[in-house]
């Protein structure tokens, strides 16, 4: 059976999301065990979401992001870091993400990177605390040379939460 996503690895993170869930909205941080998912942690990138203002700030980054994109913007928040005309619509993404509790799937070319030949799929994953809001953003980021087959089909879109 055909997976949802380009990368098996984003298929295999949202089934171990779901799975922590359970009946709730999210998950929390603390419900994630980095043991259970050790091939994922390379393509892992987790963001803390700062509530008044709203604010993003990047707490962890897989080696494999780091590689793929040359930079480690560990500690830096989402709106200092340099995303070009992309900025205003991650910003958007985000916060839509926070407030609705809900998953969301990217697919977009790396026009904001000197990479711009990529294409990345990421699936973001709000993370709940214990009074159900949202506090952190997990997301898994997948590369892929950009194919021009399928350059109408790499805009962002919603993922429906199953």
């Amino acid at each position: 059976m055909a997976g949802l996503f380009w990368d098996d690895r984003l298929d295999d993170l949202f089934a171990y999301w779901n799975a922590k869930r359970g009946n709730r909205p999210a998950p929390s941080r603390r419900d994630l065990d980095p043991r259970e998912i050790t091939r994922l942690l390379p393509f892992l990138h987790l963001i803390d979401v700062e509530p008044e203002p709203m604010r993003f700030r990047h707490r962890l980054i897989g080696s494999e992001l780091i590689d793929t994109l040359g930079r480690n913007v560990t500690g830096k928040y989402v709106d200092d870091v340099f995303y070009g005309p992309a900025a205003a619509e991650i910003l958007e993404t985000m916060r839509a993400l926070a407030t609705e509790i809900r998953p969301f799937r990217r697919r977009s070319r790396m026009e904001w990177h000197r990479a711009d030949w990529l294409t990345m799929e990421a699936l973001e994953l709000p993370l709940i605390d214990e009074h159900g809001q949202v506090n952190m953003i997990l997301c898994g980021r997948s590369f892929t040379l950009a194919d021009p087959a399928f350059a109408s089909d790499v805009n962002s879109d919603p993922f429906p939460l199953c």
